[in-house]
């Protein structure tokens, strides 16, 4: 595709310097993806600004740099013939509109999920639901990238940069995918990672403390999550919102102004009201009115959140359609991997893994395992490095409230120093309370030592990575599974199903 093709289809606002037409072969923000005839936009990110690489990919000669209108760099144009320069305010949305230009998908049906918990799960059901009704689908998010039943790709973040995301929608449309959905994060929403997709179903699932270190303030954390409903959504959008939640109510006055159609569902819901829960066992009894009709579901599974993101995904596969007949699909389907993950289950003892890494996810996990643990819940978790540091004395108190035995460890401490991050995490503590906790820093040997103390009947849940298969320490991700870690010291290979 010609770049004047291209920049003639762009509404973000921009002005060109020595502009050659030319057939454009690709878009990267990485410079060690450039290539001759390719779109670099150097980027301002929060540790390196990407015109510190424009020297790198000039040696390409032929091709077209996007930078800050304010930049302070000028070519040579005499040298640097081939090189057009491409200034705007808005780079970050330049170059989202520019691959979504380059790499075009048709996808008939395309879903957002915002929040700060559950979103993972709730992306992951909807895609086990779609493979039940063979329905040719694809998710994006902390697992990766799925398609037809088999996962295809790795993503270095939950919701990937605008080239990453625009190359892979064409693939999903190129292989005949008919409907998907991916997790939007609020850094992704705030920095225009999906400008300028317009979702036919956008949901929120709740709003908790996370990402502080970036957003700085719960305001503009809120906000970031906002903007997947005034900047993302079109008339014909349905919002599916859980009216549960502390800040539903901003949500679904964000829906009035837009005049979304929503779908909410909870205790306070119109949609899909749920009416009652009653843990059975180990499952729970929920009685649910939808369309002015009835019925008793049993939901097996550990926790009450885990039947709210189930039903959330129920209603973005069917919508207004939705009956409860529907219901009999949740019975094919699984926790995705490192969400309350059940590895072992002898001898009266249970082991989980989880992605717990906010103070309200580790609040939720806890209580749940709480309620059905007979012996002690020992937990072992710890907080990451370089991130807000004002959650981590609160979910250390979370871990008090419901832990009998808590070993604290590290958990990617980036280039923190370790040592800092777990004096953060028991400031200000009574003694009485620091007589619960353990303080192992490698965390293979705590693992190792949360197993030793396993007695009948005890719950153990390893928290804060998951599915995740990495530590890391200073700027190296070093091979680490808490899962595998786990079935090492417990003498097992195999894996149980939640």
């Amino acid at each position: 595709m010609n770049l004047s093709k291209i920049l003639g289809k762009c509404k973000t606002s921009f002005d060109t310097e020595n502009f050659s037409d030319r057939s454009i072969e690709g878009v990267a923000i990485n410079s060690k993806k450039i290539m001759k005839n390719f779109i670099f936009a150097a980027i301002q990110g929060n540790a390196i600004n990407g015109e510190k690489f424009i020297p790198e990919v000039l040696r390409f000669k032929s091709i077209v740099i996007i930078i800050q209108s304010d930049s302070k760099l000028r070519l040579d144009f005499n040298r640097y013939n081939l090189i057009t320069i491409i200034r705007t305010d808005e780079i970050r949305k330049l170059v989202s509109e520019i691959s979504s230009i380059f790499y075009p998908n048709k996808i008939k049906e395309k879903i957002a999920v915002t929040g700060t918990n559950g979103k993972t799960s709730i992306v992951d059901y909807t895609r086990q639901i779609w493979d039940l009704k063979e329905i040719n689908n694809g998710c994006l998010g902390t697992l990766g990238v799925f398609n037809k039943k088999k996962k295809i790709l790795n993503l270095q973040l939950t919701t990937p940069d605008p080239v990453t995301l625009n190359r892979i929608l064409n693939k999903l449309y190129s292989s005949g995918c008919r409907k998907m959905i991916l997790e939007a994060s609020s850094i992704g929403l705030e920095q225009n990672r999906l400008f300028p997709l317009k979702f036919e179903k956008i949901a929120f699932t709740n709003l908790t403390n996370d990402h502080l270190d970036y957003h700085k303030s719960f305001k503009k954390y809120k906000l970031a999550k906002s903007l997947l409903f005034t900047k993302y959504s079109k008339k014909s959008t349905i919002a599916v919102v859980n009216t549960d939640t502390k800040y539903s109510s901003f949500f679904q006055t964000l829906c009035k102004k837009k005049k979304l159609k929503v779908l909410d569902f909870g205790k306070k819901a119109i949609f899909l009201k749920i009416d009652s829960i009653k843990k059975v066992k180990d499952s729970f009894y929920v009685n649910i009115s939808l369309k002015n009709q009835k019925s008793k579901i049993i939901f097996h599974c550990v926790s009450i959140y885990e039947i709210y993101n189930r039903i959330c995904s129920l209603i973005l596969v069917f919508g207004e359609k939705l009956s409860f007949r529907d219901f009999d699909l949740l019975k094919s389907i699984t926790n995705p991997p490192g969400r309350l993950e059940n590895i072992y289950k002898k001898k009266d003892i249970k082991v989980f893994v989880d992605y717990a890494h906010t103070p309200d996810a580790l609040k939720n996990v806890l209580s749940s395992l709480r309620k059905t643990c007979k012996g002690n819940l020992i937990l072992v978790f710890g907080c990451g490095g370089e991130r807000d540091k004002e959650k981590r004395i609160m979910m250390t108190r979370e871990a008090l409230a419901f832990s009998d035995n808590i070993i604290i460890t590290d958990d990617n401490p980036r280039n923190e120093d370790p040592n800092k991050i777990i004096d953060d995490m028991m400031k200000g503590l009574k003694r009485s309370f620091l007589q619960k906790i353990k303080k192992i820093r490698n965390r293979e040997n705590a693992i190792k030592y949360s197993i030793k103390i396993l007695k009948k009947y005890d719950v153990l849940l390893i928290a804060g990575k998951g599915h995740e298969n990495y530590q890391i320490i200073r700027n190296k991700k070093n091979f680490f599974s808490d899962k595998l870690t786990a079935l090492k010291f417990l003498g097992t290979k195999d894996v149980m199903e939640s």
